[in-house]
């Protein structure tokens, strides 16, 4: 086994020993929490969400640049500034929830106590994981956002907005799929396996996304805007941090510009399609009255399946959800 250099902490040192740089410190936190070859997935996303701590830290008078000088009362001072963001309609409760859930874990792998936590849900509310609002992501908003970004030689991240909507990829499946593995799959079988950069690493056998006209036409642009050597958007002379910073993050605000709130939406547009194919039906997003429930049982399980997700009911957080008594039957009661 390979010896792994540990770096040793000392609380009478600046961060605690772990590195100059706040930043760098709670990155080797988290590398010594989670193990340096494991988990490379969550390491990321806490280490950027912790990047929106510092910067708010770094804002307070007299700034706070020294891990060791953060308190329980910072903490619960920032969540207060993410619950006033979610009160005005600037963050959704299920991303404060996420930034307050990052600073609990890097506080817990820095100090390796529990000292600085917070509940999530208390400090900013529950959040809702069932969908109320129609993702409005039709393909002619899609066509323009990849345009616009063609208009910026951004030509990988109007690929990322393709493969979204088109196979309903999260964030950074999109960007690690091996497109050629993908290509093989649509040749041979008419349908892909969504594998890399999944949630949790969960590979589902159940995941196959049968490969039509608009997946067709989304793999071939993805293809072309890889480089000859690569195999995925993530060229292999960058890092997935460059590339969401350079390729991916620009189309958030392309999206906005073209009326698609984020690429979440997308994925939603894109199952609830699926499911108003497989239902014969509209989603219960857009209709009210008696439905078809055996069909939505169906609908329900197919579009968790394409989302690479173990739980039939988290399918709500896309198409919507029904009451279980029809309202016709209600309005006979009254």
């Amino acid at each position: 086994m390979k010896n792994q250099k540990r770096t040793i902490r000392n609380n009478n040192k600046r961060n605690f020993g772990l590195g100059h740089k706040p930043g760098y410190a709670a990155k080797v936190a988290l590398a010594q929490a989670y193990g340096e070859d494991d988990h490379h997935n969550s390491r990321f996303t806490h280490h950027a969400r912790f990047e929106h701590y510092l910067k708010w830290l770094s804002k307070l008078d007299p700034p706070i640049r020294d891990l060791r000088k953060i308190t329980l009362a910072h903490a619960v001072e920032y969540a207060e500034t993410l619950a006033n963001a979610v009160l005005s309609g600037d963050m959704e409760v299920s991303y404060a929830q996420n930034l307050i859930s990052t600073v609990n874990v890097v506080m817990r792998a820095v100090r390796q106590d529990k000292a600085i936590w917070i509940s999530p849900a208390a400090a900013v509310g529950k959040r809702s994981y069932i969908r109320t609002v129609l993702p409005m992501a039709t393909w002619d908003k899609v066509i323009e956002a990849v345009r616009l970004a063609e208009a910026e030689n951004n030509y990988r991240g109007a690929a990322m907005v393709l493969l979204w909507r088109a196979f309903g990829m999260r964030f950074r499946e999109a960007a690690l799929a091996d497109l050629h593995r993908m290509k093989w799959e649509a040749d041979t079988y008419g349908a892909v396996n969504i594998l890399e950069g999944t949630k949790g690493g969960f590979k589902s056998e159940l995941r196959w996304i049968p490969v039509e006209s608009v997946q067709w036409q989304a793999l071939d642009y993805a293809l072309h805007a890889i480089s000859s050597s690569g195999t995925c958007l993530i060229d292999t002379n960058i890092s997935l941090k460059e590339f969401l910073n350079r390729h991916a993050n620009p189309m958030r605000t392309i999206l906005k510009q073209v009326g698609v709130n984020c690429p979440k939406d997308l994925r939603a547009e894109a199952f609830i399609e699926v499911y108003e194919r497989e239902t014969g039906q509209s989603a219960p997003l857009k209709q009210s009255g008696p439905f078809d429930r055996e069909a939505d049982s169906v609908g329900r399980e197919v579009v968790s399946n394409r989302g690479g997700h173990k739980r039939t009911r988290i399918s709500s957080s896309y198409v919507g959800k029904r009451h279980r008594t029809d309202h016709a039957e209600e309005e006979v009661r009254q």
